[in-house]
This record gives C-alpha cells, structure tokens and sequence, in this order.
C-alpha cells in the first residue's frame, strides 16, 4: 500500500505547476501532507511512535514474509488517501533543488529528521508484503533515485530504508518484481560509478542488517546467467562494480574475500563478465 509512482508522462506537466513556487510554500504543503499520513499510521500501529521503530535485525526481514507483526486490514479509503499524500510528497521532494553549496533542501531535510522513508517503509512491512507492494515501492525508488533535482543516496535516512527494500526482495520469484529490482540495481550502480564516495554508505548499512558484505552485488549475483534485458542488466550493473573495484579496495576485498568469485581476481571476474556480456546479447 505505497505510492504507485512512476515517472510517466505527467511529470513535466506537474514540474511546470511548480514552477515560481518559493520553497517554503513547498515545504509547508510536504509538512501538512505528512501530518495527514501520520494520523492515519499512528491510528493503525499500536507502536505510535517513530522512537519506537524496529532495527533491520528485528524486524527479519525476508522474501516470503511480511518480517513483522501483521495487522488488520487498512479499510480502502484510508489506504487511497495516504498513497496520495504520498504520491504529492514524493513529488515535491523529487523536484526540489538542492540549497546553496549543495546542502539539502528544506524538504530533504524534513524528510531526513523526520525518517519519513523507513517510517513508510516499515507499516507497510508489518502487513501483507504482497509483490504488488514491493514492485510498488521498487518503481518509487528508481523514480527518485533517478530524477531527483539533489543527491539523496548520502544520507542514511534514505538509503537505509531502500537498502530494506532491497533485501525484502530477495529470493523474489516473481517475475515482474525481479525484473524490477535488476533495474534498481543497475541503476544504483550507475550512481554508484559517478559518485564513487557513497560506496562506503553502501557497506555500512549492509552491517547494519547483520552482515558486512556488499548488499548490491549478492543480489545481483543469481541474474548474471540470465537472458534477455533482466540478465543484461545484471551483467552490466556488475561490470561497473568491477570496475570500481579496481579503484576502491574494500569492493576489492569484498569481492576476494566474501563472495563465491574468491578463487578468481577481480580483475579475471572482470574479463569474465565482459565475454559473458557479449556472449549474451
């Protein structure tokens, strides 16, 4: 139950209405947006509150359950409004301009303070994780990681909700999902390739759900044999983890070291995947 939002034809149309619209009237349209979904959360979590959420280890997380505790139905007009809340709030975030030297917008920081993603994250998680939810999801992240008007992936409060996304969707074996989740990958790893400094936030928050490897490329891992875009996709996505391995040593170690590649040097895994690429397509 999560914005379906995928950056379809509308969005220049909707950029368009926000243009000349001066941040703080943004912000302020965000803060009320939030306050309505947080009624609605709080009136259906026994928890009600944000101090109280769950660490990535309790909540264990995993393909084929909902990780947490499971409560009753949302009823349909609750469930309309927030995903439309959310849709306007995902918006606004997506649009707004980073500040002067770069620092986050009022949104952004809003967003960050607030932990608004994992708060979202984690109601969903503790109902029916259906694959509509996690393909769902899935779309809103790619949405924003690929069109945000500022970086996001620096901050933990981002990135560690859609690296829970990430490992709820292993092991998926719906199709649709899969597909959807390669294309994240990729995506990441294109970021990734740009902005090599977020590695490092990458392999603290896998350590923050128990275990220290490279969440990205073990997910990556069961699709580089497969074919057509899903299998290319893959192969890509790892072809540019390769490649920052030969500038970053702890991709390098983690290659060595902690996955089944460990007899072959990241270099020969390299020449590997590039004749498996063209082999491929």
């Amino acid at each position: 139950m999560m914005a379906s939002v995928v950056a379809n034809g509308n969005r220049d149309g909707q950029a368009l209405v926000l243009k000349g619209v001066d941040p703080e009237t943004c912000l302020i349209v965000f803060k009320n947006h939030w306050a309505q979904v947080v009624k609605i959360l709080e009136k259906h979590d026994p928890l009600r509150s944000s101090s109280t959420l769950p660490s990535l280890g309790v909540l264990s997380i995993s393909s084929g359950s909902s990780g947490g505790s499971r409560f009753g139905p949302i009823p349909g007009d609750e469930a309309s409004a927030v995903q439309n809340y959310v849709e306007h709030m995902l918006f606004l975030l997506m649009e707004e301009e980073s500040g002067q030297a770069g620092a986050m917008g009022p949104i952004l920081e809003f967003v960050v303070m607030e932990n608004v993603m994992e708060r979202l994250f984690v109601w969903s998680l503790r109902r029916e994780f259906t694959d509509d939810m996690k393909l769902e999801q899935l779309k809103m992240y790619e949405m924003l990681v690929g069109q945000s008007r500022q970086p996001l992936l620096h901050h933990k409060p981002i990135l560690r909700p859609l690296m829970m996304l990430l490992s709820s969707c292993s092991g998926t074996a719906a199709p649709a999902v899969e597909a959807e989740l390669v294309l994240l990958l990729h995506q990441l790893c294109c970021v990734l390739a740009k902005d090599p400094s977020i590695l490092e936030l990458f392999f603290h928050t896998s350590e923050d759900q128990g275990a220290a490897n490279f969440l990205i490329f073990s997910l990556l891992i069961p699709f580089i044999h497969r074919e057509g875009t899903v299998g290319q996709q893959a192969r890509d996505a790892l072809l540019l983890i390769m490649s920052l391995s030969a500038e970053n040593e702890r991709v390098a170690l983690h290659v060595a070291e902690n996955t089944y590649f460990c007899p072959v040097s990241p270099t020969k895994l390299f020449l590997f995947l590039s004749c498996l690429h063209l082999v491929c397509q």
